[in-house]
């Protein structure tokens, strides 16, 4: 019984399928605009790659800033976007490839999120 314990421990340990890199995807690009919503309370970013699609958000081109974060995340986020593109430089922004979809009016499910940069 320990032997079929451990075979089974050891196979979930070494398995990619429970590893959250599976979910994550990074886009890196220069940052062509920023657009900030004050309704919503949400940032949408605009790259020069427009990265791989998530099914179920409806937009494909725009990155969203959750209005669900702190104002002090959303802050240091902008931040980061704004002094990228001052500078020209590319910044990578991190989502996820299933899910966390930013809601805009009464449709939940349109821009990619935002999870974290760099």
């Amino acid at each position: 019984m320990k032997k079929y314990i451990f075979i089974l421990i050891a196979v979930c340990l070494s398995s990619n399928a429970f590893s959250a890199t599976n979910y994550w995807v990074d886009t890196t690009g220069k940052v062509l605009n920023i657009a900030t919503y004050a309704t919503t309370e949400t940032v949408l970013v605009f790259l020069d790659n427009n990265g791989q699609d998530v099914a179920e958000c409806s937009d494909k081109q725009a990155f969203a800033i959750s209005n669900t974060l702190s104002s002090e995340a959303r802050a240091r986020m902008y931040s980061m976007l704004l002094a990228a593109k001052t500078a020209g430089t590319p910044i990578t922004i991190a989502y996820t490839k299933v899910g966390s979809c930013e809601a805009w009016g009464s449709n939940n499910s349109v821009y990619r999120r935002i999870m974290r940069l760099r």
